[in-house]
Parts: C-alpha cells; sequence; structure tokens
C-alpha cells in the first residue's frame, strides 16, 4: 500500500476544515497519516482537532509562522513515501490519492498534478463559479516548465503528489514570506523536474470564500511587498544570467513587478520603478499583452493555453459528485 502523508497548513479555518478532512477519509486509498499544522490560530483549532479528530488526525503547532513554515513543520514530521500538501479550505475528489499514488508509483517522475476548478459551497451544495476546469490538459513538454512559468504558467500545489525523497533535493519552503512561496516552490521544482506527470481522472475544489489566504494575519500591502521579494530573488538569482533565458522570457518576468508596483512598499518600490523605466522593456510589455490576449481568444476563457483548460459543466459535475459522495 502506497504511504501517502496529507499535510495541511491551516490558520483559523475550524470550521472549513471539516469538509476538507471528510474529503480525505472519503479516499478510497486511505492516507497513512493526516498532519495538520496549526499557525498558531485564535479561534481553538488545535483543541477541536484535539478532541475531535484525535484517532483520525495528528494534530501539531507551526514552529515558525506563515504557510511556508508550517509546511515545513508538516514535511519534518510526516514519514510517508508520498506528499499531499494541501489547503485547508478545499477538497478533493475521492479517488485522488489512489490514482495519483498509482500513476507516480508506475513512473519516474517526481510528482504527478491533476485539475482543479472553482467552486463555493452553499447549504452543503457545490456551485462552481464558471465550470471553467485548469490543468485539465497536460502544459506539454515543449518549452520546458520553469521557462512556461516565466511566461505566466502556474500549477496549484493542493492538485500536486510528490515522491518524498524529491521535495528533500527541493528544499525547504521559504519562511520569511508569507505570499508567493508556493512560486518560489513551484520555481525551484521546475529546474529538477521540467516534464512532470500528469492525469486528470481526478479533481480538486478550489473553494471561493471570504478567507482565502492560509493566514489572514497580515494584510494586503505585506502581501505585495513579499511578491516583489521573491520575484526578485528568483530573477536576480535564477533568471537573470540562467542559460538559454532569452531577453523575451526575462521582460517577461520582470513585467510581474508591473501587476504589483502601484502599490509595492519599501525597498520594493524603487525596484519595481527602476525595472519598469525602460523604453526597451515597455515596448516588450505591449507585444506581451497583444499575446496574452489572444491566447485568452483561443482558450475562450480568461486563462492562457498552458493552463490547459476546458469549459465542461458536466465533468465540473461529474468531478463534485466524486468529492462529495
Amino acid at each position: 500500500m502506497p504511504k501517502v502523508s496529507v499535510i495541511i497548513p491551516t490558520f483559523n479555518r475550524k470550521t472549513l476544515l471539516v469538509k476538507t478532512l471528510e474529503s480525505i477519509f472519503r479516499q478510497s486509498l486511505p492516507p497513512y497519516e493526516i498532519i495538520v499544522v496549526d499557525d498558531h490560530s485564535n479561534d481553538g483549532t488545535l483543541r477541536f482537532l484535539e478532541d475531535t479528530y484525535a484517532q483520525r488526525v495528528v494534530a501539531i503547532t507551526n514552529r515558525g509562522k506563515g504557510p511556508g513554515a508550517a509546511r515545513n513543520t508538516g514535511l519534518a514530521a510526516a514519514s510517508g513515501d508520498y506528499i499531499k500538501f494541501f489547503d485547508s479550505d478545499d477538497v478533493m475528489t475521492s479517488n485522488t490519492l489512489q490514482l495519483q499514488s498509482d500513476v507516480l508509483g508506475k513512473s519516474k517522475k517526481k510528482f504527478v498534478y491533476s485539475p482543479y476548478f472553482f467552486a463555493t459551497e452553499e447549504n452543503g451544495v457545490w456551485i462552481p463559479t464558471d465550470n471553467v476546469i485548469l490543468n485539465y490538459f497536460p502544459f506539454g513538454s515543449k518549452p520546458l516548465w520553469h521557462y512556461m512559468m516565466i511566461d505566466g504558467l502556474f500549477i496549484t500545489i493542493p492538485g500536486m503528489l510528490f515522491k518524498k525523497d524529491f521535495l528533500d533535493q527541493v528544499g525547504p519552503w521559504r519562511e520569511d514570506v508569507v505570499a508567493y512561496e508556493d512560486w518560489d516552490y513551484l520555481f525551484r521544482m521546475s529546474l529538477l523536474e521540467a516534464n512532470p506527470m500528469h492525469t486528470n481522472d481526478c479533481a480538486f475544489l478550489y473553494r471561493v470564500h471570504d478567507s482565502q489566504t492560509t493566514g489572514t494575519h497580515f494584510s494586503d500591502k505585506q502581501r505585495d511587498y513579499d511578491k516583489v521579494v521573491v520575484l526578485k530573488d528568483l530573477y536576480e538569482k535564477r533568471i537573470k544570467n540562467g542559460p538559454g533565458i532569452s531577453n523575451y522570457e526575462k521582460a517577461f518576468f520582470l513585467n510581474k513587478f508591473y501587476q504589483i508596483g502601484g502599490v509595492a512598499h519599501g525597498p520594493s518600490e524603487t525596484d519595481t520603478l527602476r525595472y519598469r523605466n525602460s523604453f526597451k522593456q515597455n515596448l516588450i510589455w505591449q507585444f506581451l499583452r497583444l499575446r496574452l490576449k489572444l491566447g485568452r481568444m483561443r482558450t475562450h476563457t480568461n486563462w492562457q493555453p498552458c493552463h490547459g483548460p476546458l469549459v465542461s459543466r458536466e465533468i465540473v459535475e461529474n468531478y463534485i459528485t466524486l468529492a462529495v459522495e
């Protein structure tokens, strides 16, 4: 039996967490262990877990603060051969652990990823927001994944299953930021496994609600600042002088600063303006904006082709049925 450790960081989500755990308890392949890392909640999450799920869930306190530290804390406690990082407000189809571990176990790849879609829950009923399924199709092998990330690709980590020894290679999550730590982690993963496995026979429901982040104990301005810190570090360390990375790709990456430049503060504001004040950079950005618009026209969604979108009410409903029954 594959040994899958599910790691769930949480902060003040005692109520939402119940649905998440129920979807994991329903798995056709029972998890080897479920580790919930409480990020110093003040709503009684830890006591609730100990009282309600003492025999089924390992509840521990984050040794640091923030989602990166919580995942590092959970990973240090995990003893499974496979790792599933999952969020404390989402749910997964009941075949997820079985299917992903089977696919990954038969391959030489380091991890597998699957689709997701956005949905809300009202009185126990899941309602998809737009019937768009992301990552339904794989992103492809050309160009390589880390180049596609520079070009805008993002794959959600809750949709993945990892081999534990691969995460040892990737190294720890960043703990000095509370946003965009997943982008940094994904980019480092992409340098080690450029073409992971993919299956669309399972999925997870990305729950849309009022408290969307793992930790709500930081401001929007702090979140924007953290994004700039992460992107600047990746640019300076991995992209600026990276082998085979074209000026075109560098230009697209730098324009990520533009997206948050109007609200970034502190030292990041200077960096943002410095990168923006380039005539050549602006010309390239105008071309890229047109390219992005054409990409959305191709998919008939707000997503680029690299995100593998599919619009299908029928498949969405099938996923929902697999998640709740």
